[in-house]
């Protein structure tokens, strides 16, 4: 649908302009730009400073865009700006000037999270949600007043322009009852009809009825209506659902969101966790007709729901569609509760998980590094099927911190360990477990700060004694990817960079195989 033209002569008045807060930010971004050896070498972190959630992930104009949280101005939390990025794979990135700067009267505080998607004229249009300190809280509680915004660029321009009809959804467009306080992270796609939809997540006053997930419709982008509750969290799992994704994927919609403040739940597996406490990400499946989804459901009626990521590093993931159909997810690889417990001399923080592609399998969700990085696959190794030892062994060949490793473990009757990043006194361990059916990974000797989570233990798919592993080390994190896909294990770690080694350990009987390939450009 076309946007008319009083809302295209609103645009075209601001177009080109910047404001002094975001020409400040791209002035400081230019100039304190850090160096390649202070990052990650494939996945993605800031230009400068801090990041946190992965913003209007889309593709436009040929190109992969990611915008992101982002305070340039220290590596710690801050008033949020959108980072902006381009890529030809999703792999290597270029930097683009910030986009979003917190300088109007409904963003002073902030500009965040949210999503974007391409209008039928050719416009990038972003939703986002600005927070201020008006109006005050009516609780008397000091929290900050949350409304959804949009900035357009129109097609053949360079700005993204915030639209001068700012805000365009506000508590007064909220069911009764709902938290115009707790209002955040918009996710936008287009209806079969061309017509617009934009998913977000709100508090509830009444707290016996927990999160909404609320559904509101546009006709042109610009003029929003609430529509419906589309899923209402009355089991409590967490106090605030944030960073909502709403999609079709195989005959099925999955809906995958943040949970705050979650309380543990155990799994059968002796010393396993399903979720721990604090920030989660999990997903349900289910299917959606007319506005209405339903969400496949337990023998009690209970709705269905499962961890997107077992580690310790990992949340407000958002999804996309890519040209040729695919569903790709990218994350941000880090834990909220632990997020500044890190070196201030340090000049950039934050990166997200590499792009995954999704798909559906036995009703679980499977994820996998998206194809393009194979063509970063560089000076293959392969070690042929061999027994493990009871003592911790390096294989020749086998070692690096910028590494994409498949490894096949068969025949494990007791606990086998694979550490890497390690040298004489550090190292990140993971320990498969086949009589329990568990991994633990365990990050306690990598030189963190004491005040992080240092091992998680999940439980994995019993294949009798047999366990499909990839994992991608870059510098200071690393993905791991089980069964194929069937788990994904995220995490960070601070082991000295020229901690390179990889080794293998067996308590019992176990034979391994393996493929490494070095990532570089």
């Amino acid at each position: 649908m076309y946007q008319t033209a009083a809302k295209c002569d609103k645009l075209m008045t601001m177009k080109q302009r910047t404001t002094k807060e975001l020409d400040a930010a791209r002035k400081y971004e230019k100039r304190e730009s850090a160096a390649d050896f202070e990052r990650p070498f494939f996945h993605f972190s800031p230009l400068i400073g801090w990041l946190n959630d992965p913003n209007g992930f889309s593709y436009y104009d040929g190109k992969y865009h990611l915008f992101y949280q982002y305070h340039p101005y220290s590596s710690f939390w801050g008033p949020m700006h959108w980072g902006h990025a381009v890529s030809d794979d999703m792999i290597s990135w270029e930097y683009l000037p910030a986009v979003l700067a917190p300088d109007m009267d409904y963003d002073r505080l902030g500009c965040f999270s949210g999503s974007a998607l391409t209008m039928d004229d050719g416009s990038h249009l972003l939703m986002y949600t600005g927070c201020s300190d008006k109006p005050e809280d009516p609780t008397g509680r000091s929290r900050w007043y949350q409304s959804q915004n949009i900035a357009v660029k129109p097609q053949g321009e360079t700005e993204y322009v915030k639209y001068t009809g700012n805000p365009v959804i506000t508590g007064e467009d909220l069911p009764d009852g709902t938290d115009p306080y707790e209002f955040r992270d918009p996710y936008l796609w287009r209806a079969e009809d061309g017509t617009y939809r934009a998913l977000a997540a709100n508090g509830v006053y009444d707290e016996t009825k927990g999160t909404q997930l609320c559904l509101f419709k546009s006709d042109d982008g610009f003029d929003w209506r609430f529509e419906t509750v589309l899923f209402e969290d009355k089991r409590k799992i967490g106090v605030m659902w944030e960073c909502p994704n709403f999609f079709p994927l195989e005959g099925k919609h999955v809906l995958i969101a943040s949970p705050m403040d979650m309380q543990a739940e155990e799994e059968e597996a002796v010393g396993s966790i399903r979720f721990p406490k604090g920030n989660n990400v999990c997903y349900i499946l289910g299917d959606y007709t007319d506005g209405e989804f339903i969400p496949d459901a337990d023998e009690n009626g209970r709705f269905i729901y499962a961890p997107v990521d077992g580690g310790l590093d990992f949340y407000a993931p958002q999804v996309m569609e890519t040209p040729d159909g695919r569903r790709v997810m990218i994350g941000w690889m880090q834990d909220p509760k632990s997020a500044n417990h890190h070196d201030d001399s340090m000049r950039i923080f934050g990166q997200m998980t590499i792009p995954r592609e999704l798909s559906l399998k036995d009703g679980i969700l499977y994820q996998w590094p998206v194809a393009e990085l194979e063509a970063y696959r560089k000076e293959k190794v392969h070690v042929s099927q061999t027994s493990l030892s009871d003592s911790w062994t390096q294989l020749t060949g086998i070692g690096g911190r910028s590494v994409d490793i498949l490894a096949e473990i068969t025949e494990a009757d007791r606990a086998v360990g694979i550490r890497f990043a390690a040298d004489a006194g550090h190292f990140i361990q993971l320990v498969f477990e086949p009589v329990k059916s568990t991994i633990t990974i365990d990050r306690s000797a990598s030189g963190l700060s004491e005040e992080m989570t240092a091992k998680r233990t999940i439980k994995v798919r019993n294949r009798g004694g047999a366990l499909s592993l990839r994992i991608l080390i870059d510098r200071w994190s690393a993905e791991i990817y089980v069964n194929d896909g069937e788990q994904a294990v995220s995490l960070t770690f601070y082991t000295d960079i020229k901690a390179q080694d990889i080794a293998f350990k067996a308590e019992g009987r176990a034979f391994i195989e393996l493929i490494k390939y070095t990532i570089s450009g």
